[in-house]
């Protein structure tokens, strides 16, 4: 096996605490210390292999995570310990950035009260079968040493670019 460099990127004007692909688009997006979350595609017909796509609004504190969910919700943790799981209403195009919305904010006080370090979905199957049942899961860690499990309905039914 071997790799290469084929992009290389100033992507945020402090740190970049994490990164996530979307499991089934060329897309990654990027949280970072200075409170945003940028969503970036990969392979367009561009010169350059990676475009930023989209920058979400700021943020009240540092981003430390990030990841998306296989419908297209990303999900952001933050040093402050809140999670909020963001929706794209409209994909962008070269006069807009596209639509973002916040579909969830978790209440304050079942969230971490220090950084977020991770997060990571997960689909509720019915059976043996795979069947899914439409809930989705978001299991988060942090910096206070718990581990929160979320449960998220796919009643919020949003279209997805």
């Amino acid at each position: 096996m071997s790799g290469e460099l084929t992009a290389k990127r100033e992507a945020h004007r402090r740190i970049i605490w994490s990164c996530s692909w979307h499991p089934r688009r060329h897309r990654f997006a990027t949280g970072s210390r200075d409170k945003t979350v940028k969503v970036w595609e990969v392979g367009g017909d561009s010169s350059s292999p990676v475009e930023l796509a989209r920058t979400l609004p700021p943020f009240g504190s540092s981003v430390t995570a990030v990841s998306w969910a296989e419908d297209g919700r990303l999900a952001v943790g933050m040093e402050s310990g809140l999670i909020e799981v963001w929706s794209f209403l409209s994909a962008p195009s070269s006069s807009s950035n596209g639509e973002s919305v916040a579909v969830v904010r978790f209440d304050p006080f079942a969230c971490h009260v220090s950084s977020v370090r991770r997060l990571r979905w997960r689909r509720r199957r019915k059976n043996d079968e795979q069947e899914e049942d439409g809930e989705l899961w978001l299991a988060s860690c942090g910096d206070d040493n718990c581990v929160r499990i979320f449960k998220l309905s796919r009643r919020i039914n949003l279209h997805h670019p």
